[in-house]
């Protein structure tokens, strides 16, 4: 039992950590003990070896630990240092000491090596002693000032060059596509005209947004490489720079082998964007000549091609991105899936609006309810319409505002179209007034027909007409129908209307102010028969 006290002890400061030096042995293969995660031995941010076994009670962690502290007690200044792997075993433990100038550091066990990759003990003894020199040899630079002095000089020049580099982008690169911005947005003879919308000015914002990204992408990609260049010139840090070079040429490398993956892809996909596009022009092309009526069949109207042109062409689009989707390069990845499933959501929870009104734009113009152009009155709306849309009609009334107004709403809402059944392009228009029953009827209807002859625009044949709409409690409403040439100026002709038939009403004496009575009147309220046709009364 004493004899087995002293054995550990000695091994304990052996392999011990923290306050003791270790060296590190891993279990036999005789007992074949299930090795734990694996630990690097990294010291100056180079990997010395890799323990991957427990030893008694202390874990790979602590082993590491602990072979870190021996190494770095290893003293400095020497020219040579001898290194070399002595193979040993105690009791049940076997491995190999790593010596330095006849001194153990530490141990590594069989166990330690990398199965999976097919590493024999051999060659983990090899690879330690040569990982060691490597970085005894690289401290030996470090502690040399020349050196020292030297990237540190180098490093404050490639610094200098990056924020002169980087300030000179900014300045000139600011001021030349300002300039350039200027001269495009003053040039306004040639617009850019995609539809109905000029999308030059939005070109232009787009031209200066990539130009602005490509200026700080290119601050970004030069601070990538000054970072690697100044982390190689220091012993140190050359690791750090060697993994930052190594990152950015194994990610330039993974684009380049993606894109030339992606070619065969990418051709289908151009193909089939073509193919597309020239049966979008030919859809296109067929449907404007039915919208200008060069095309002209009972099925397809002037007034329904634009809208079904627009879907037939959204319709394709639709059918082309589901054909070319397994063919876009990244279809298949989880990110793609993803941002899939996000867009799909969008689309789910936003579309029960959209979808009725979309529903409603067709109901709209499959109904030729009203087309482009006629005069309408929607609701207590009334002017012309300017566009039939998708989601919603626009409509310019005589105050010359413009209305739009949602086609699900426009569904459910009353349309009367002033433009529709006009003969010759004139509108049938009407005016209401009420007069006493002691005015005879015979006088009233040439009174109205007179203020139709003096009002202005109003066509006279087919001649104006009057009619008695009702027989009230206290007078008798009558209509006056007449015609005007243009819809649009029925407020005017109104006015002038209303105007003509005060002056002729007063002319002939006749109250246009329609009696109420609050108690019956000791005379019947009668027209006698010698008064029936009283001036101008011509009936």
């Amino acid at each position: 039992m004493l004899m087995h006290s002293v054995r550990k002890c000695i091994f304990g400061v052996l392999f011990g950590l923290l306050t003791c030096p270790t060296l590190s042995f891993a279990v036999s293969e005789a007992l074949a003990i299930e090795p734990v995660e694996s630990s690097p031995v990294i010291v100056w941010n180079r990997e010395i070896t890799r323990f991957r076994a427990d030893y008694e009670d202390f874990t790979v962690a602590q082993r590491a630990k602990g072979a870190i502290e021996r190494i770095l007690e290893i003293p400095s200044g020497k020219a040579e240092y001898k290194i070399e792997a002595i193979d040993g075993s105690l009791g049940q433990y076997s491995g190999a000491w790593i010596r330095v100038n006849d001194k153990n550091i530490f141990g590594i066990l069989k166990q330690d090596i990398d199965s999976e990759s097919g590493e024999t003990f051999e060659q983990l003894k090899q690879t330690t002693v040569d990982n060691l020199k490597a970085w005894l040899d690289i401290r030996s630079e470090q502690e040399k000032w020349p050196l020292i002095l030297k990237g540190i000089g180098v490093s404050l020049i490639a610094f200098l060059a990056y924020g002169l580099i980087l300030i000179t982008s900014i300045r000139y690169g600011g001021s030349w596509l300002n300039k350039h911005a200027y001269q495009i947005s003053n040039d306004t003879s040639k617009p850019i005209i995609i539809g109905d919308v000029n999308v030059k000015p939005y070109l232009i914002s787009l031209e200066i947004g990539l130009f602005k990204i490509l200026i700080w992408g290119l601050g970004l990609v030069l601070a990538y490489i000054l970072a690697t260049f100044v982390l190689s010139q220091f012993p140190y840090s050359e690791p750090w720079g060697t993994q930052l070079s190594t990152f950015l040429f194994e990610l330039f490398q993974e684009f380049g082998l993606a894109i030339i993956a992606a070619t065969p892809n990418l051709f289908t996909v151009l193909v089939i964007y073509l193919l597309t596009s020239l049966f979008v022009r030919v859809v296109t092309a067929f449907f404007r000549s039915a919208e200008s009526g060069i095309f002209q069949s009972v099925w397809l109207q002037p007034e329904t091609a634009r809208a079904t042109r627009r879907m037939v062409v959204v319709l394709v689009w639709i059918f082309a991105l589901v054909v070319s989707y397994p063919y876009i390069p990244g279809s298949s990845s989880e990110a793609f899936k993803g941002i899939s499933v996000f867009l799909g959501l969008m689309l789910s929870l936003g579309s029960a609006g959209m979808v009725g009104q979309v529903v409603g734009g067709l109901v709209v113009v499959y109904s030729r309810a009203f087309r482009t152009g006629e005069y309408v009155k929607i609701g207590e709306y009334e002017g012309f319409i300017r566009e039939i849309g998708v989601l919603s009609t626009k409509m310019s009334t005589l105050k010359h505002e413009e209305i739009t107004i949602p086609n699900a709403v426009l569904v459910g809402t009353t349309t009367v179209n002033y433009s529709r059944h006009t003969e010759g392009g004139s509108a049938v228009m009407s005016t209401t007034i009420t007069i006493g029953y002691d005015t005879p009827w015979r006088q009233v209807h040439s009174l109205l027909l007179l203020a139709a002859e003096r009002t202005a625009h109003i066509i006279q044949d087919p001649a104006p007409r009057v009619m008695q709409r009702a027989l009230s409690d206290f007078y008798v409403e009558y209509q006056l129908l007449f015609r005007m040439p243009n819809p649009e100026q029925r407020y005017l002709i109104l006015s002038e209307l209303h105007a003509q038939i005060q002056d002729a009403f007063n002319e002939y004496g006749v109250q246009i102010m329609s009696p109420h009575f609050e108690t019956q009147p000791d005379e019947a309220v009668v027209v006698p028969k010698s008064d029936w046709r009283k001036p101008p009364s011509r009936l």
